[in-house]
């Protein structure tokens, strides 16, 4: 990137900042510079170099005698100056960076590591506690998964919606909420962090959701499908040591999934993606299945899948039958249930194969629960003597292995609706901890 300055007296002096990749020669770093720009900045071909070393800084300057010359390269139109250094000693302090900014000016030149650079090596040299920021952070189901987790330090969240910015806030009474519009929001705004986490808001990468909304095959035109936006320019400009992401399985083979994978690894990140299937692999009764992104700077992270399948029956999770409670739970949701059978035998005549789930308490698998559960439009319903009725609050967080503050109802289902299974991501974290933790090998 190149920039040119004209002066008052109409004069120009010439000026560019450059981001390049630091070179290797034999394990020894080596520096070249190439441009034509380099003669009218005052280094010619043929000019012998002072150069200084100061603070992992370089500073190269025109000298009367020196060591080091600028060479050149024959090119249309005539020679091409050439600063090439492979130097151990003058490059030490920057051998253990991956990539320098060069910044020229009149007879000097400067280099130093990159912002990206700097982040990538401070990433290998952190230690815990790791400072973690959340991003859309609704009622804290993802930052629950790091309770007792002494790896980690939870410094700040962003949530826009109010009820869930006070259950997030009151569960991290020490931590910073910003309650806003990631959108809106620059991110100088937010404090310093190691670990960036959050779920990207799926209501228009879902199959619901598309079809709710019209979107067919453009979710990132829907009035959340474009929120990956402000978390690639939060990890470019803050770059992180570690970026955990997740959302529905569609979100992954979106286009706006395939960008932020992509965009992360020519940040420099290392980038692991799973679907999560937490009934087949992680012992989990609800099929919650998540789309999961891990990003690392200083070495790749390897997810470490049990493979163990549910084997706990639905009784576990499930209050113990009272009969007073059932009849009044039941009789509520009646006549709803009524006409959702209505409903639902109209779509099957159709051969639309439309049903909704319901629980006996044998059951070793259940559908997802979403965050419009509340609305009794679908199901898993539990069956007593006396019909059928929805999970309480209780039995969704048990399913979910997170309790939450509010006893608002429908609160609590749409937290819970749209969060992750606690126990599945607890594990998640725990083997980022140690990943974080371990020594990252040398790049030289």
């Amino acid at each position: 990137m190149w920039c040119i300055r004209v002066e008052r007296d109409g004069s120009s002096a010439v000026n560019f900042l450059s981001l390049q990749p630091l070179g290797r020669n034999r394990a020894v770093p080596r520096l070249w510079i190439e441009s034509q720009r380099l003669s009218r900045l005052g280094f010619p071909p043929g000019t012998p170099l002072e150069i200084r070393s100061h603070a992992g800084q370089l500073t190269l300057t025109p000298a009367i005698l020196g060591e080091n010359h600028v060479s050149s390269r024959l090119v249309p139109g005539g020679r091409r100056p050439i600063i090439d250094l492979a130097n151990q000693s003058l490059l030490s302090g920057l051998a253990d960076y991956s990539e320098v900014k060069i910044v020229a000016s009149f007879e000097r030149i400067q280099v130093s590591p990159s912002h990206r650079a700097f982040t990538i090596q401070r990433s290998r040299t952190l230690a815990p506690p790791f400072r973690v920021l959340e991003v859309f952070a609704g009622g804290g189901t993802l930052t629950a998964a790091l309770t007792g987790n002494v790896a980690f330090q939870v410094v700040a969240g962003v949530e826009i919606e109010p009820d869930f910015a006070d259950e997030w806030q009151a569960r991290h009474p020490e931590a910073t909420l910003v309650q806003a519009d990631l959108r809106a929001l620059h991110t100088a705004e937010l404090p310093a962090f190691d670990v960036l986490i959050g779920g990207i808001p799926c209501t228009c990468h879902s199959n619901l959701g598309r079809a709710k909304k019209g979107l067919a095959g453009k979710p990132e035109l829907g009035d959340t499908g474009d929120l990956f936006l402000p978390v690639v320019t939060l990890v470019s400009e803050r770059m992180p040591a570690a970026v955990v992401l997740e959302n529905v399985p569609a979100f992954g083979k979106s286009l706006a999934g395939e960008l932020l994978v992509s965009h992360l690894r020519r940040l420099g990140y290392h980038v692991t993606v799973e679907v999560l299937r937490p009934n087949e692999d992680w012992a989990e009764l609800e099929d919650r299945q998540r789309w999961l992104l891990v990003g690392t700077l200083a070495k790749p992270f390897t997810l470490q899948v049990p493979h163990e399948r549910c084997c706990t029956p639905a009784s576990v999770f499930l209050d113990r039958p009272d009969s007073e409670q059932d009849r009044a739970d039941a009789a509520r949701i009646v006549r709803t249930i009524a006409g959702l059978r209505v409903h639902n035998a109209r779509h099957r005549a159709a051969g639309h194969g439309f049903a909704f789930t319901e629980i006996a308490g044998n059951e070793l698998r259940l559908p997802t629960i979403p965050r419009s559960y509340h609305k009794i439009n679908t199901g898993p319903f539990v069956q007593t003597p006396f019909g059928l009725r929805l999970l309480r609050q209780a039995e969704i967080e048990r399913l979910h292995g997170h309790t939450l503050l509010t006893r608002h109802y429908t609160t609590a289902v749409q937290m819970l609706g749209q969060g992750v299974l606690t126990r599945v991501f607890r594990s998640v974290f725990r083997q980022l901890a140690d990943h974080l933790a371990m020594p990252a090998p040398s790049q030289v």
